[in-house]
């Protein structure tokens, strides 16, 4: 444990609150300054602390879900914060190459037990003793992977798996789960476990008062079944202990030496009580989700502008609902990050927050589409690769007409490989009668939200990006599919998607070649056809926001089967997993930013002669 301070083990209860208290205040700093994760990493420092006491985390497995929770884990094993989440610093979530004492690279919700099971199954085939440890919060836990792996762990006597449960009540707001409900029902029966250790440690000092408390004991786990119902854990055949306070050292400690003795006989779970934020008062009071992830400089006053996607989307979505009585809305998990609150407090009964259950959401949407609703689905990019599946089988078999809102569509920064929405245009070509689109600037992100609002038999996304909307743009000839920026039927032409395209071709309008923004992402070849793409000798397609098996292959695709003669120049995000940093410092790193590709087309269609072209 060459990383952790020698000296943790010995550290006394005091020592152990102080250095909470250090590690809290690094937290709190670095998020300031860098923005990140906030509640749910402030809510874990003193779990964190007392699994590294009785833990070790080179020799033993431990696992966080997600990964959004392992600031005071990176700090303890010997890593700083100070370049978290930049470019070429500490990336955001767990990663094997940051550290040895992480175990695998994560970054979405509800995988930590299935990867740990793997984990200590293999351990124990090896008949290695060590400990594997999986941490996940509640609403993770509500997730169908995590349900399915603790299913068929139930019969499993021989791995050595401590599940803990993080149980916080929230997601990334309010959690809206059973299982949320189910744990709010453990909290209440908190008193009940808290007396019996209380009277445990009291009545074990003398040998009668001993064998008072074991006949007490006796009748009360006769009792116990009485007053409360088996634990969800129970029903399912695990064995759980708990809950225990997870901000108080000696329960947490009492929880793990518990913990590492049951698990002799196969997998048990621990329940710890966190509060999210802890030790930070606003981030305590929050149950909107506002500090679950929190931007530079957060406790800053800034002007809240109506000048971007969430905003143009949120302002078509209350009057859609209020004209279409048919519509209905449904997110997992991201109702706050989606900028949702006011579409689902006006309209509550036809909205809903399905939690973190991505699946679910999309073929909720199915069963409403089938009986003549109008469900719109808004999820993020990153997200929706999780349902893929249910996209393929249960809305584009069934041809549903359903309406999918993709956030985060392209770059996303700080979160990393994880988080990057850039692969969903890629996988959406491999399904059937799936149409995708995106806007670049207010204009067009109505246009194509009224015009595709359920008017065709099949499945439309409309892609939403973080970068801002480039409504300062040259003068547009809309097409169906496209807009024009210049065309003269010059011999070379640049095709353009999304707000950094349109930037681009403003920056390139007076240039002698001719200009279109590409709207429709996978186009029929009819669309093809209006470009006449043949009369081009060449041609360079502009795309930040997917890798190339999206519209560049499609594009590529109707190039070949028209025997076209000249050349194509596809420019687009690597197939990659593109690491963390600031959208800009990606963009620059990938040569992908306006600045750099307007110098890579002017290379490949030769400086020189576009000069005296020009003149």
């Amino acid at each position: 444990m060459a990383s952790l301070p020698k000296s943790i083990r010995s550290l006394t209860k005091d020592q152990e609150k102080v250095l909470a208290s250090d590690i809290r205040s690094d937290i709190l700093s670095t998020a300031y300054i860098h923005g990140g994760h906030l509640s749910p990493n402030l809510g874990v420092v003193e779990l964190t602390l007392s699994l590294l006491k009785n833990f070790d985390p080179y020799k033993d497995d431990i696992l966080f879900d997600v990964g959004h929770q392992t600031y005071a884990y990176k700090i303890l094993t010997g890593r700083s914060l100070e370049r978290l989440r930049q470019f070429g610093g500490e990336p955001p979530f767990s990663d094997p190459e940051s550290s040895k004492a992480d175990k695998f690279r994560n970054g979405h919700a509800s995988t930590a037990i299935s990867v740990a099971y793997g984990m200590a199954l293999a351990k124990a085939l090896e008949n290695d003793k060590s400990h594997t440890v999986s941490i996940i919060g509640d609403s993770s836990l509500a997730g169908g992977i995590s349900m399915e792996a603790l299913g068929l762990l139930a019969t499993d006597k021989k791995t050595r798996l401590i599940i803990v449960i993080n149980d916080n009540g929230m997601s990334i707001g309010k959690d809206v789960s059973f299982m949320g409900r189910e744990f709010r029902k453990l909290r209440n029966s908190r008193f009940y476990f808290r007396t019996s250790r209380f009277l445990s440690r009291v009545m074990s000092k003398t040998r009668p008062t001993k064998r008072l408390f074991l006949w007490m004991r006796s009748v009360k786990d006769r009792l116990r079944q009485i007053v409360l119902r088996p634990t969800v854990f129970e029903s399912m055949g695990l064995k759980y202990i708990g809950p225990f306070d997870g901000h108080d050292f000696e329960e947490l400690d009492l929880a793990f030496s518990k913990a590492k003795a049951l698990v002799e006989n196969g997998p048990v779970v621990v329940h710890v009580l966190t509060k999210k934020g802890y030790g930070y008062s606003p981030a305590m009071k929050d149950e909107k989700g506002i500090f679950h992830g929190v931007s530079s400089r957060f406790d800053e006053e800034k002007a809240t502008g109506n000048d971007n996607f969430d905003s143009y989307k949120k302002e078509f979505l209350l009057a859609k609902m209020a004209e279409d009585k048919k519509a209905f809305v449904i997110c997992p998990a991201m109702v706050f990050g989606s900028d949702l609150e006011e579409v689902y407090k006006r309209y509550p009964t036809r909205t809903i927050d399905v939690g973190i259950a991505e699946e679910n959401a999309v073929t909720m949407a199915s069963g409403l589409g089938l009986k003549g609703y109008h469900p719109i689905v808004d999820i993020y990019s990153t997200f929706l690769q999780r349902s893929y599946d249910e996209v393929f089988e249960d809305i584009a078999r069934e041809r549903c007409p359903n309406l999918f809102f993709v956030e985060r569509a392209g770059l996303v920064g700080e979160d990393g490989p994880s988080h990057q929405g850039i692969y969903d245009v890629a996988y959406l070509r491999t399904i059937p009668h799936c149409r995708v689109f995106m806007p670049y600037d207010r204009d067009s992100f109505f246009f194509l939200s009224h015009s595709l609002w359920f008017t065709k038999d099949v499945p439309t996304f409309i892609r939403c990006s973080k970068d801002a909307p480039v409504n300062d743009h040259a003068e547009i000839e809309r097409r169906n599919g496209y807009d024009i920026v210049s065309m003269a039927k010059r011999k070379k032409l640049v095709i353009a998607i999304g707000p950094n395209g349109m930037a681009l071709l403003t920056k390139a309008a007076k240039m002698p070649w001719d200009n279109v923004l590409l709207l429709d992402l996978l186009p029929e070849d009819s669309l093809w056809d209006s470009l006449d793409l043949s009369s081009h000798e060449e041609i360079v397609l502009y795309d930040p926001y997917s890798t190339p098996e999206g519209t560049s292959d499609s594009l590529a695709r109707y190039l070949l089967s028209r025997h076209y003669q000249g050349r194509y120049f596809p420019l687009c995000l690597p197939k990659a997993f593109i690491p963390h940093g600031k959208v800009e410092e990606l963009y620059r790193h990938l040569g992908m930013d306006v600045e750099s590709a307007y110098g890579k087309i002017m290379e490949l269609f030769g400086k020189d002669n576009l000069a005296e072209k020009k003149a």
